[in-house]
């Protein structure tokens, strides 16, 4: 590429009948300064092109990183809500046996309630049965001592021993 220095350098052949000398170096001193702003307007626009590459790259690896950031967010939350859905099926699962365990429990309170009820029955109809005989025998006792016929067996010993004192 011919710098704007080269243009300026730039010496023509001499002919006899030829152009202006001095219009062709005002051309090319024109054209030479057309260029050098042609190609520091040029060398600008690389370096905002590179800034803007760079730029634009930060933003790239930026959005990456949020992507990625979204992605694990997700991610957590999937684990965490599939986690909270196990745990809350474990504490039903335990909450279920528990009361299980208490339904079975009492269960087996409510039959050993009911065995010793029949045999309490069992107890106090022994003791009523024990008892209506003692009743009876007190019954025959007392019918026995308080007869007419132990009252005159009484009366002929009371009467015997006076007899004999």
């Amino acid at each position: 590429m011919i710098t704007s220095m080269e243009i300026h350098n730039y010496q023509f052949k001499k002919a006899i009948r030829g152009f202006d000398q001095e219009e062709v170096k005002e051309f090319l001193e024109i054209i030479a300064d057309d260029y050098e702003a042609l190609f520091v307007e040029n060398a600008q626009l690389k370096e905002e092109i590179q800034r803007l590459e760079y730029e634009l790259s930060k933003f790239k690896r930026l959005e990456e990183t949020m992507n990625n950031s979204l992605i694990l967010a997700q991610q957590t939350a999937e684990n965490i809500k599939t986690n909270a859905q196990m745990e809350s099926e474990k504490l039903i699962d335990d909450a279920k046996r528990k009361v299980m365990e208490i339904f079975v429990l009492y269960q087996d309170v409510i039959k050993r309630l009911n065995m010793f009820n029949l045999e309490l029955k069992g107890q106090v109809a022994g003791q009523m049965e024990i008892l209506e005989k003692n009743q009876k025998k007190v019954e025959e006792m007392t019918e026995f001592f308080f007869g007419r016929d132990l009252k005159e067996v009484l009366e002929k010993i009371e009467k015997a021993e006076l007899k004999g004192k």
